[in-house]
């Protein structure tokens, strides 16, 4: 137990400064340009930070990790402007107890924004749905981008340190008991799907629910 939490602490650590470094990149362009919004960057840069330096912990609640994801898309949001990035939740609230592995939505809807809608004039839309199927839990991310061609819709699995990081840190914490899948469309967007085990509920976070 003490090596699965070691990797995990080691594959969890590959995200943080690599989502720190896109964010900060982004403030860094909007400084001379446009200071108000790298203003605003900042502080929910600061709520994210915060989190992170509270201590962290490989599985979080659905509820923690959504709450994360939320900060992340308001800068986002705040870059790219609301009618430009719209975001849709469809969100079953009796899953926001169970816990998942931390962070691993922010590199796919970073992927849906970078590689998907921003190379759109008019922009896009992302949806996140957080679903219970009998024993699992569902997580899905939806973009409408430019969509990725069949030929290179396999390359996402090896490329990039966010998406193959979400799926070593997914062997290590379930073995073989997961799914994770990408789907696309050239022209019409790109469709993520996971589904993982239940795990038990935490106590606080069922006197959230309730």
């Amino acid at each position: 137990m003490l090596v699965v939490k070691a990797r995990l602490d080691a594959l969890a650590n590959q995200i943080n400064p690599h989502f720190l470094f896109n964010t900060l990149n982004s403030i860094s362009s909007l400084i001379r340009t446009n200071p108000t919004k790298a203003r605003a960057i900042v502080i929910k840069l600061s709520h994210i930070l915060r989190k992170l330096l509270q201590g962290h912990e490989n599985f979080i609640s659905l509820r923690e990790e959504l709450e994360f994801i939320d900060n992340y898309l308001d800068i986002e949001v705040i870059r790219f402007g609301k009618d430009k990035l719209k975001v849709e939740k469809e969100i079953d609230v009796d899953t926001l107890a169970y816990m998942i592995p931390s962070m691993i939505l922010q590199p796919i809807v970073e992927n849906s924004i970078k590689h998907g809608i921003a190379p759109k004039i008019e922009g896009g839309s992302i949806k996140i749905r957080f679903a219970k199927n009998k024993d699992k839990i569902c997580i899905e991310v939806e973009d409408d981008g430019v969509g990725i061609s069949d030929e290179k819709v396999p390359e996402i699995y090896n490329s990039g340190i966010g998406i193959s990081n979400i799926i070593e840190r997914l062997k290590v914490a379930y073995q073989s008991d997961y799914i994770f899948t990408v789907s696309s469309f050239p022209g019409q967007g790109t469709f993520t799907h996971i589904e993982i085990p239940l795990l038990e509920v935490r106590t606080k976070e069922k006197e959230k629910v309730g």
